[in-house]
């Protein structure tokens, strides 16, 4: 089972990292928010969702007599983990050899930082930190931490769901 479970992690993963990719090298240069926004919730939801649940059905149809809500939570979470693991690889592979990228990400983002700050009259102690939190933000711990959480919360909310929906269904006897 650990087979499927790094194939469906690391195959969404990838999809999951590519559109991570087009959203970092496009948002720097497009400040399109509708654009931006699908490209973050399919990332973050919509292609985790359809892995975890095509990996659960999977197992179930596999396995029908092993499969409990417990056991598909447990894996779904794995799964989720994965595919978190993949997009902090693709953040080292930026810090690795497109170092420019995160670069002119975080000068975009600091940029809209000021331009927020100006709008909503913002002290400059706001700004200050406002910068300090977006560099904070990209150092590659962070980005590993936030990858893991964001996939091990994911993961334990979507398989519980799924596996909530593609349990086997009991009959009750009745009562005579």
């Amino acid at each position: 089972m650990s087979k499927k479970i790094l194939i469906y992690g690391l195959a969404f993963g990838s999809a999951c990292a590519a559109l991570n990719y087009i959203y970092t090298t496009s948002a720097i240069y497009k400040s399109s928010g509708i654009n931006n926004v699908i490209l973050v919730l399919s990332e973050f939801l919509i292609v985790p969702a359809v892995g975890i649940f095509l990996f659960i059905k999977a197992y179930r149809d596999a396995n029908p007599e092993q499969f409990t809500l417990g056991r598909a939570v447990f894996m779904g979470f794995f799964v989720s983990i994965m595919i978190g693991c993949s997009v902090s690889l693709l953040f080292s592979y930026f810090l690795t050899f497109k170092p420019q990228f995160i670069t002119e990400l975080i000068n975009y983002r600091i940029n809209l930082a000021k331009l927020d700050a100006v709008k909503q009259h913002k002290t400059p102690e706001q700004l200050k930190n406002a910068i300090e939190n977006i560099n904070y933000a990209y150092n590659p711990t962070q980005q590993f931490v936030s990858n893991l959480f964001m996939g091990a919360s994911r993961g334990l909310f979507f398989s519980a769901i799924f596996g909530y929906f593609l349990r086997p269904k009991t009959t009750i006897p009745a009562a005579n």
